[in-house]
């Protein structure tokens, strides 16, 4: 079961590190983004649907909840679960989240980065 949270780790922490990075360095082309989205009611749908698949993929593979860094990789598909559902269900809030506050999109950024790192390491170096 370990080895599956590292196989997750090892995928998803590049992915996270280079989205934050993107997101930290292109703030601008981030939120040009969220608004083509904000107006493409269509590809919100389908971005949350993504969010639930993966976010249920990762569960499957690994959902343990330990006092190790392994914990990462559970709290990661919840959170993929969560923000899939918000964007079903609630998907104007959730625009508004991203969209209402200027240094918001910097933390959008900053949270996958380091979290990407921590996975990189847990991934590679465990």
């Amino acid at each position: 079961m370990q080895n599956a949270a590292i196989w997750l780790a090892s995928i998803f922490g590049p992915l996270l590190v280079i989205l934050g990075l993107w997101k930290l360095l292109y703030s601008e082309a981030f939120v040009k983004v969220l608004n083509s989205v904000k107006n493409s009611h269509g590809l919100m749908y389908y971005s949350s649907v993504i969010y639930l698949w993966v976010g249920f993929t990762v569960l499957s593979q690994y959902d343990i909840w330990g006092m190790n860094s392994l914990v990462l990789v559970t709290l990661l598909g919840w959170v993929m679960v969560v923000r899939g559902i918000l964007g079903l269900f609630v998907p104007q809030m959730l625009l508004d989240m991203y969209l209402g506050h200027t240094g918001f999109t910097k933390v959008c950024g900053l949270i996958p980065l380091v979290w990407g790192v921590i996975l990189c390491w847990v991934g590679f170096f465990m």
